[in-house]
C-alpha cells in the first residue's frame, strides 16, 4: 500500500507477441497457483541464509535506511509538545491541511462543521512545555487511523473497502507508546515501531515500562506462521496475523506459556497465561529464513481478502509482504514506497526494454521485492513456460482489450507481469525497482 497513491489501480495489459494474452481475470489458476509447485522448483534452496545475528544486523540497515522505522525502546521520558504535535500533524498524512477535504463520510460529503470536529479531536497544537510518553499493549486487533474518528471517510458513497482514514492494523500484543489522548477520551495518538496514528481507547492496556519492554522486546516468544490465528485469553479471542510475537515462559517440564494481553476496569495491563501449542500456526522462536521458507509462507496468504490498510482482518500488497518476512524475523517497513527505500539491494530497471526489464526479472530469486508506483509484488520464479510469475495482494486491474474499465479483484493471487496500470503501462514495463535481501 501507498497512502499517497490511494487512487492508483493494479491493472491488466495486452499481451506481448511472446507473452500470454489478457484473460478474464490476471490471477493464475492450476499448479502455477500452489504452493507446491513452487516447492518442487526451489527444492534446492532450503538452506538457512541468515543467522538470527545477521538477521538483527540486517534490520538495523533496513531501519537506517527506511526513514519510517523508530526503535522504541530508545525514547526518552518526554517528549516536547511541539514535537508531539509535529508527529500528530504528520500521521494526518493528506488530511493535514485545514481545508476541508472533498469525501464522503460515509454517504454524504463531508460537512465542514464534522471537519472542525475531527480536527478539534486531535487535541492539538499542544501547548504544555513537555509531554510524558505512556506505556500501551493492544489487548486486541487494532485499527491505526489518520485521525481520532472510526467512522470511514471514502472517495465515492459507501466505498467501504478503501476507508481513507486507514493508516494500518496492529496484532495484539503489541507494545506502543502512547503521545497523546484525543479531545473526547475515544482515541490515543501512539508510535509503533514503523507507524504512527489514533488507536481506540478501548483496544490499549496501559502499563509501566518494565512489563511494556516485554511485550517490545520479550527474551522468549512464540511467533504466528499461519496467515491468521485466533487466540483466547480467558475466553476472549483475538485475532493475530503472520509474524505476530507473542511473549512466553518456559516451564520446567520443557513446556511454554504464551503470556497474553487483557485488561482490568481501569484499564490497566493483565498478563493471562496459557499453554503455547506450537504446530504450523504457531513456532517457538522465528520460522529459520530460506528461500523455500518465505514462498511458503507467502501462499499461506494465497486467496485472501485484500485488505486495505489490514481492514477485513487481512493484508494490502505492502503488509503482505512485510508480514511474511516478520515470521522470519525481518523487519521491513509498513508500506510499499518505505520498503523499496529501505532495500539493502536494489535494480533499477530505468532505460530498458521489455524484454530486458524480463531478463532482469528472471535473474532475480525467489522471495524477491518487485516494486511499481504504489504496489508491491513478490517474485516466486518462472514456470514451464518460462513465464516469471509473482504473488501479491491484488486490489483491481484495468482490461484495456476489453472496456478499459478498472475491474477489482481484491485478492491475493498469482500471476505474470503483463497486467496494466491506468495508462496502458504493464507492469513489466512500470517496474521502478527490484528489491533483494541476502
Amino acid at each position: 500500500m501507498f497512502r499517497q497513491m490511494a487512487g492508483m489501480a493494479m491493472l491488466l495489459c495486452l499481451g506481448f507477441a511472446t507473452w500470454p494474452s489478457a484473460e478474464a481475470s490476471i490471477a493464475a489458476e492450476g499448479a502455477v497457483a500452489s504452493s507446491s509447485y513452487w516447492s518442487l522448483r526451489q527444492a534446492h534452496d532450503d538452506s538457512v541464509r541468515l543467522s538470527p545475528d545477521a538477521i538483527q544486523t540486517l534490520n538495523r540497515k533496513i531501519r537506517e535506511r527506511s526513514g519510517s522505522m523508530q526503535d522504541l525502546s530508545s525514547f526518552p521520558e518526554y517528549l516536547t509538545g511541539q514535537e508531539v504535535s509535529r508527529r500528530i500533524y504528520a500521521a494526518m498524512q493528506d488530511f493535514w491541511p485545514a481545508d476541508r477535504p472533498d469525501v464522503y463520510a460515509p454517504d454524504h460529503l463531508l460537512t465542514q462543521e464534522a471537519w472542525e470536529s475531527v480536527r478539534a479531536n486531535c487535541h492539538a497544537p499542544i501547548s504544555e512545555k513537555d509531554v510524558t510518553l505512556r506505556y500501551a499493549v493492544t489487548v486486541k486487533r487494532s485499527d491505526i487511523r489518520l485521525l481520532p474518528l472510526a467512522e470511514g471517510w471514502y472517495s465515492s458513497p459507501n466505498d467501504i473497502h478503501y476507508d481513507l482514514l486507514q493508516g494500518t492494523a496492529v496484532d495484539p500484543a503489541q507494545a506502543v507508546l502512547v503521545l497523546r489522548d484525543s479531545l473526547d477520551g475515544n482515541f490515543q495518538f501512539v508510535l509503533t515501531c514503523d507507524y504512527a496514528g489514533w488507536i481506540d481507547t478501548s483496544r490499549l492496556a496501559f502499563t509501566d515500562r518494565a512489563t511494556w519492554l516485554n511485550y517490545l522486546c520479550p527474551d522468549d516468544f512464540a511467533v504466528v506462521t499461519d496467515h491468521k490465528k485466533n487466540i483466547s485469553a480467558n475466553g476472549c479471542p483475538a485475532v493475530y496475523q503472520m509474524g505476530a510475537v507473542i511473549p512466553c515462559r518456559d516451564q520446567p517440564d520443557g513446556t511454554a506459556r504464551l503470556i497474553l494481553p487483557l485488561k482490568d476496569r481501569d484499564g490497566r495491563l493483565i498478563s493471562y497465561e496459557t499453554p503455547a501449542v506450537f504446530d504450523e500456526t504457531l513456532h517457538h522462536g522465528y520460522l529459520p529464513y530460506s528461500r523455500q521458507q518465505t514462498i511458503h509462507q507467502a501462499f499461506r496468504f494465497l486467496g485472501d481478502v485484500y485488505g486495505w490498510g489490514g481492514q477485513d482482518e487481512s493484508v494490502d500488497c505492502s503488509s503482505f509482504v512485510q508480514n511474511v518476512y516478520k515470521s522470519m524475523g525481518i523487519f521491513l517497513p509498513r508500506d510499499a514506497d518505505q520498503q523499496e527505500r529501505a532495500m539493502p539491494v536494489k535494480h533499477d530497471p530505468e532505460g530498458m526494454t521489455t524484454e530486458e526489464r524480463y531478463a532482469m526479472v528472471r535473474a532475480s530469486e525467489p522471495g524477491d521485492l518487485l516494486f511499481k508506483p504504489g504496489h508491491v509484488m513478490m517474485y516466486l520464479g518462472t514456470d514451464d513456460g518460462g513465464i516469471p510469475r509473482v504473488i501479491h495482494a491484488a486490489s483491481s486491474y484495468f482490461d484495456y482489450r476489453i472496456d478499459r474499465k478498472k475491474h477489482y479483484i481484491r485478492r491475493v493471487i498469482v500471476s505474470d507481469l503483463t497486467y496494466q496500470n491506468g495508462e496502458g503501462i504493464s507492469s513489466i514495463d512500470g517496474l521502478s525497482c527490484i528489491g533483494s535481501l541476502p
